[in-house]
């Protein structure tokens, strides 16, 4: 399943748990999945209203700190959840985010991630918060994440360090990496924790995926602006569709030129643009024997690619034909091969879905390795077929995959 993020109000934990509620995931299960942590939490959930949206608010209290913050060591929160009974996947991961929280704490403290406090972050809601959105994302077998750039607000805000600016330091360090902005709204929008939360388990950031949506939920921040404070997740599966491009075929007779120079060529022409280069072996007028140069190319390339051709080859004139091109949705994925990470692509049609090893790193491992490329080529193939969940194809596609090796 591929869920995306749309964090156009900014995103914090309980934000992401609510919207995660509001998707169908329940309240007693997620409570009792919660309980392995083996900390006393109370977490409620209500319905609100933001701008006329509904939207699923969470609380988190607990019980013992009697209206004042804990301020704990990012270390004991690692101890909580090493010594929890929660599942050795979420485990990890939480540890993980844990302690890009401390990694980034320390830098802007100057000090050790082992010796960090964390203080707005460090009570029992954190630890609820992430192990919670784990949790939910484990139920609904979410194995592909994407989010929209993530607004952080403007203006200050007042933590036990004093009066810090918005982005909080430690904020805009957990968001290192990815597409930020303002926004329009004199406040923090994302927190610490949904900062570490979205870096940690995103893959991509950008615009809506190509998906089939079965599911939309909305998290609600505790505040109220001009526009709907809430998160918005959305809930899919690839989208099996075709997709159409146009583009425009050139087409030249070359019979005065060495083939040599053909490679050159063909090298420049995608440094250009050119979405494929390809040659076909003709014999022109008395019998000679010559060559047909075709680039396939995009509009907004075209010019370029005229002008390379009439300056790289001894053609006189070019054949344009516009042409619609179809073809497959497709990712990179990397996959963990016996030879280290390798990059597979992965396409989606109808009746199932193809592998395609990276060809330029199979050649690298078969030299390094000492094996023959076809038996590289055929175990980064498996590995990456191995990597697909019936959750993206769905298991009538998985059982009758038409394209994996045999």
């Amino acid at each position: 399943m591929i869920l995306y993020c749309d964090c156009f109000s900014g995103i914090s934990g309980d934000m992401f748990l609510g919207g995660l509620i509001d998707l169908g995931l329940p309240v007693d299960y997620l409570k009792s999945e919660v309980s392995r942590l083996k900390i006393p939490f109370q977490l409620d959930t209500q319905t609100v209203l933001k701008k006329s949206i509904r939207a699923i608010q969470v609380h988190i209290v607990d019980p013992e700190e009697n209206h004042h913050h804990h301020h704990r060591p990012a270390a004991e929160l690692v101890r909580v959840v090493q010594e929890s009974d929660l599942s050795d996947p979420i485990k990890k991961k939480s540890i993980s985010i844990i302690g890009k929280i401390a990694r980034a704490e320390g830098k802007i403290h100057g000090q050790k991630p082992e010796e960090v406090y964390l203080h707005e972050i460090g009570g029992v809601d954190t630890l609820v918060d992430i192990a919670g959105v784990l949790i939910g994302l484990d139920y609904f077998h979410i194995d592909k994440i994407k989010a929209s750039s993530i607004p952080t607000g403007y203006g200050s805000v007042l933590t036990s360090h004093g009066e810090l600016p918005i982005p909080a330091p430690a904020t805009i360090e957990l968001l290192r990496g990815v597409p930020v902005t303002g926004g329009q709204v004199p406040d923090e929008l994302t927190t610490p924790t949904g900062a570490a939360i979205i870096s940690t388990i995103t893959e991509e950031f950008g615009a809506i995926p190509s998906m089939i949506v079965e599911g939309i939920g909305y998290g609600a921040g505790y505040r109220d602006y001009e526009k709907p404070n809430v998160l918005r997740l959305l809930l899919g599966r690839h989208s099996f569709s075709l997709l159409e491009e146009d583009n425009i075929l050139i087409e030249t007779n070359l019979d005065d030129m060495s083939p040599q120079i053909a490679e050159y060529v063909s090298e420049k022409l995608f440094e250009a643009g050119a979405l494929d280069v390809y040659t076909t072996p003709i014999y022109m007028k008395k019998h000679r024997p010559a060559f047909k140069l075709s680039v396939l190319v995009a509009y907004d390339n075209l010019n370029q690619v005229r002008n390379l051709l009439f300056q790289e080859t001894t053609t006189l004139g070019l054949r344009e034909i516009a042409v619609k091109k179809a073809f497959l949705s497709r990712e990179d994925r990397i996959v963990e091969t016996i030879w280290g990470k390798t990059t597979v692509k992965i396409s989606y049609h109808q009746n199932g879905f193809k592998v395609t090893p990276e060809y330029e790193e199979c050649k690298i491992i078969a030299r390094n390795s000492q094996v023959p490329l076809i038996e590289v080529i055929r175990s980064v193939q498996n590995t990456g077929i191995q990597s697909i969940s019936p959750s993206e194809v769905g298991p009538k596609t998985m059982n009758n995959n038409q394209d994996s090796p045999q």
